[in-house]
């Protein structure tokens, strides 16, 4: 491999990570995909500038695998696209020159600082204002959940760590001529794929032991196929009145409903229009939802588009904008509501936002926002995680869209008692392409990290039933309007991985801290030396 040309080993290993990339079942190739980089550095330790040089075909194999795996945003914002895919191969790039400038002045300690680099990055995309994590490493796995069910422990990061390792070891052994050795991170992987296997059988079986605490939920998840940018939103000619999208919902999902079910789930926004959350019980809109639970126990679970005003004088939030007609300040939401018994009874407003889309990351790109949704700036937000109450007392998390790309943000819902995550989203933004597969498996993910089962509506699919190993029960093709019923088991308990959150992470972020210090403290003194030499 050394003898490739660097340009020939960049184009290998953006294609490597592409295609092993879900929704494709070819995760295992992730233990190689970063393998080339190294060779690359290898051949340019004794250049001029060896760490640009470095950086750059570090960088367009990273360019490559974020555009063969995320190309679809186009289908939502060509602009955008191009930006998140220059942005963040360049953010994955910096741990390469971070290994690349520990590689020369302590080489025995380059791959371990790579992989702390590496990690601390990720855990810092999750939490900063314009966080993308959709391509964080452990997410790799999603196709292959029956090898991670030892997330439940690590979360998605331990992933990361393991592939992150795995690759620093094969090039460090094809380096160092050691291929002799190849079995020792072969034998590694093949331990985790046994301590998955072995943890979901020893759970099975103590399940099967126990009594239910709570009997399943009846459930009917409805999925309406209503096209976000000619029928849902956009006001032309095959625009359908909020009075007709509702009608869509309830009409698929009808001929599976029965006197015993107690969750009926909508998708995202599948309630549209100027909602006024003060008046939403008096809405005529909100009138078939409210007959429907009238004398019964149905729960209705369901996306809307929502806002509410404020009567202070000064801008009362930090997302608020001013109404010149009313003279009153606005927020506006992607919400969650719940309706029981003749009424709105429970509201929660997405927080985990789309960078660029409902939100800007940095107050002075307001005006760049994109309309996808009828509105136009920032959202506003729930200020904490809530759940909604259904059944007999069963919690239920209402997580919409994009909240369910972050564990940790999952994990605030079940330390408030979620027994069941539900999912609303609308992924028809991206159109038929692997965006929407990925999001589907990325649920899967959480279903493992917490052990609870999922129920998921999508606007245009797929909607489906997720257990808490991570195995899809039930789903509805892509582009199909309908309806399934299906049975979601309430479960208690916290994982160690919501218990104790992303220690991988944490320690990660400050270990490239420390790192930092010491390459900065290191070149101070290399400065000072060359100084006093000359």
């Amino acid at each position: 491999m050394l003898k490739l040309r660097p340009i020939y080993l960049s184009l290998i290993a953006g294609f490597i990570m592409v295609i092993a990339w879900p929704p494709l079942p070819t995760a295992f190739l992730l233990f190689i995909g970063l393998v080339p980089l190294f060779f690359i550095h290898k051949q340019l330790e004794i250049t001029r500038r060896q760490h640009l040089k470095f950086w750059a075909y570090t960088y367009l194999a990273l360019l490559i695998f974020n555009t063969g795996s995320t190309w679809w945003v186009w289908n939502a914002s060509p602009t955008g696209c191009i930006m998140m895919l220059l942005m963040n191969s360049l953010l994955m790039s910096l741990p390469f020159v971070g290994y690349s400038l520990v590689k020369q002045v302590y080489p025995k300690w380059a791959f371990v600082a790579f992989v702390v680099f590496y990690l601390g990055f990720e855990f810092w995309h999750f939490n900063w204002n314009a966080s993308w994590p959709w391509l964080t490493l452990g997410k790799g796995f999603a196709s292959v959940p029956f090898f991670i069910q030892w997330y439940e422990y690590t979360g998605e990061m331990g992933g990361s760590l393991l592939v992150l390792v795995v690759n620093s070891w094969i090039a460090a052994l094809l380096l160092n001529n050691r291929f002799r050795r190849l079995w020792q991170p072969v034998v590694l992987v093949m331990l985790f794929a046994v301590l998955s296997v072995s943890r979901k059988s020893y759970i099975l079986n103590r399940s099967a032991a126990e009594k239910p605490r709570w009997r399943d939920l009846e459930c009917v998840i409805s999925q309406p196929n209503i096209d976000p940018y000619t029928e849902k939103f956009n006001d032309g000619e095959m625009y359908l009145y909020p009075e007709i999208q509702l009608d869509y919902a309830i009409a698929a999902a009808e001929p599976y409903m029965t006197e015993k079910t107690d969750v009926l789930l909508f998708p995202e926004t599948a309630i549209v229009g100027y909602n006024d959350e003060s008046e939403l019980n008096r809405l005529e809109l909100f009138r078939p939802l409210l007959e429907l639970t009238e004398g019964n126990s149905l729960c209705i679970l369901a996306g809307a588009e929502t806002y509410s005003t404020f009567k202070e004088k000064n801008r009362p939030t930090l997302t608020a904008r001013f109404d010149s007609l009313s003279g009153l300040w606005y927020d506006s939401y992607n919400t969650a509501l719940l309706v029981k018994n003749k009424e709105v009874a429970e509201i929660y407003h997405k927080s985990k936002l789309v960078p660029g889309v409902e939100k800007m990351p940095f107050a002075f790109l307001e005006k760049l926002s994109i309309n996808l949704g009828g509105t136009s700036g920032s959202l506003g937000t729930n200020k904490e995680a809530a759940n909604f109450t259904v059944g007999d007392n069963v919690k239920i998390s209402p997580l919409i869209c994009y909240e369910s790309v972050f564990g940790d943000y999952t994990n605030e819902f079940i330390k408030k008692g979620a027994n069941i995550l539900a999912v609303v989203t609308n992924d028809g933004w991206w159109g038929e392409t692997p965006g929407y597969a990925q999001h589907l498996l990325y649920g899967t993910i959480r279903c493992i990290e917490t052990r609870r089962e999922m129920i998921r509506s999508a606007n245009t699919g797929v909607s489906a039933k997720i257990d808490r190993f991570g195995r899809i029960e039930q789903s509805l093709a892509y582009k199909k309007r309908g309806a399934f019923a299906c049975k979601a088991r309430p479960y208690s308990g916290e994982t160690f991985y919501v218990r104790y959150g992303n220690l991988i992470g944490l320690c990660s972020a400050a270990g490239s801290l420390i790192l930092l210090i010491v390459l900065l403290v290191k070149a101070l003194r290399m400065r000072k030396s060359k100084t006093a030499g000359n």
